[in-house]
C-alpha cells in the first residue's frame, strides 16, 4: 500500500492502526512533496521509499493507496491513482457532491478499481453497536447527531484556508456524522428535503490540545472557515438534526448520537477522537426497546477505540480492495445530501 500524504491523521491514526493489524499491510510507498517533511515521513516508515510526486507513487509496486492529502486535493489525487488501477481509500471528506462522484466513479470503472470512504467513526465498535441498537428499534422516525468542542480548531492551515466543500466543521466533523445518519438509514435518499442549514464563523479561534501542541496563529475570521454547522432534512420517513462544532461555550468535548424509532430509542454518548477535555467521563451506548429491560453497553474512554476502528477501515479497505470497482450506497448517499446541503446554504 501506498499512502499519498502524511499529516496528522496518517502519523496519529493510520501509523499505529497499521501496528494493530499486525505487518497484514505493508506500506512500500509514501507521497511527501514538501522536502522539509521527508526525513520525518522516514522514520515513520523506515521500509517505505518516500516520493515527491503523484507520478512516482502510482509507478510504484502498490496495489492500493490511502489518499490523505490535504482535503481539496482529495478529488484529483484520487481519480488519477483509480483511473490508474490503484484501489483508494480517500479520508473524509472523500466528495462534496454529484459532481465529485462523477469523476471518481467514471476513474474507478476505467480502472477497475476500488473505491472506500475513509470515514473511520462508523467502524468504531461503540459506533457500530449503536447502530445495530438502531436497527432494533423500528422505523427510525428522528435522528439527533452532535459533535461539539469547546476549544478544537485544527492547527493545520489548510483547514483554516476558504475551499467551498473541503474546509470548516462541517467537512471535517460533519462527514463522521453524516456517514453515520447514513448507516442508520440505510443509505437511503427516498423524500430527501433539507428543512435548514446554516453555518457560523465566532471570530476567535481555540486550538485542539492534541494537534502535536502547534499553537494556532491564524483565527477563523481571518480565514472564513466556518467553525460551527447546523442542519435539518428529513429523508426516509426520518427527521435527522446535525449539529457539529469547533468551539462552544460549554466546557468538555461530547460526541451524542440519538436515534428514535416506533419502538424505542438508541443513544451512544461520549466522545470520538483524540481528546481528553471530555463533557462526560463514560463511552456508553443505551437501548431502550418497548416493553423491555434498558440495555446499557460500556466502553473504554480514550483514543484506543479511534485506532481500532481505523485498524477494522484499513481490513475492510483490503477486502474492497481485491473485490475491484462496484457502486458504493455510502457514497451515494454522501453526495445527494452534499448537493442538498450546497444549495440550501446559497
Amino acid at each position: 500500500m501506498g499512502f499519498c500524504g502524511a499529516g496528522w491523521v496518517v502519523r496519529n491514526c493510520y501509523r499505529p492502526a497499521l501496528e494493530a493489524l499486525g505487518g497484514r499491510i505493508v506500506v512500500a510507498v509514501v507521497l511527501e512533496p514538501d522536502p522539509a517533511a521527508r526525513a520525518r515521513v522516514q522514520d515513520l516508515f523506515p521500509e517505505a521509499v518516500v516520493v515527491s510526486t503523484r507520478a512516482d507513487l502510482s509507478a510504484a509496486p502498490v496495489e492500493a493507496v490511502v489518499v490523505a492529502s490535504p482535503n481539496p486535493c482529495h478529488v484529483d489525487d484520487a481519480e488519477a491513482f483509480l483511473k490508474g488501477g490503484l484501489a483508494c481509500l480517500v479520508e473524509k471528506p472523500v466528495l462534496r457532491g454529484s459532481a465529485d462522484r462523477a469523476r471518481l466513479t467514471a476513474a474507478g470503472r476505467r480502472g477497475g478499481a476500488a473505491l472506500t470512504a475513509g470515514v473511520a467513526c462508523r467502524h468504531r465498535a461503540d459506533a457500530l453497536r449503536w447502530l445495530e441498537g438502531a436497527a432494533t428499534i423500528g422505523p427510525l422516525r428522528r435522528l439527533d447527531l452532535s459533535w461539539h468542542r469547546h476549544r478544537g480548531v485544527p492547527a493545520t492551515a489548510w483547514h483554516l484556508a476558504e475551499s467551498p466543500g473541503w474546509t470548516g466543521v462541517f467537512a471535517d466533523l460533519g462527514s463522521h456524522l453524516v456517514d453515520l445518519a447514513g448507516a442508520a438509514l440505510g443509505w437511503r435518499t427516498d423524500g430527501l428535503d433539507i428543512r435548514f442549514a446554516r453555518q457560523f464563523r465566532t471570530g476567535h479561534a481555540a486550538p485542539a490540545s492534541w494537534y502535536d501542541g502547534t499553537t494556532l496563529k491564524v483565527s477563523p475570521s481571518a480565514s472564513d472557515v466556518a467553525d460551527r454547522f447546523e442542519a435539518e432534512w428529513r429523508v426516509a420517513d426520518c427527521v435527522v438534526h446535525l449539529s457539529v462544532r469547533w468551539l462552544d461555550a460549554t466546557p468538555g468535548d461530547i460526541v451524542r448520537l440519538d436515534a428514535i424509532g416506533d419502538d424505542g430509542a438508541c443513544r451512544l454518548d461520549g466522545l470520538f477522537g483524540y481528546s481528553e477535555e471530555r463533557r462526560t467521563p463514560h463511552q456508553r451506548v443505551t437501548l431502550k426497546r418497548r416493553g423491555e429491560a434498558t440495555e446499557i453497553a460500556d466502553f473504554m474512554p480514550g483514543p484506543a477505540l479511534h485506532v481500532e476502528g481505523f485498524a477494522e477501515m484499513l481490513d475492510n479497505f483490503g477486502d474492497c480492495a481485491a473485490a475491484g470497482w462496484r457502486e458504493e450506497p455510502d457514497l451515494a448517499f454522501t453526495a445527494a445530501l452534499g448537493d442538498a446541503i450546497e444549495t440550501a446554504l446559497r
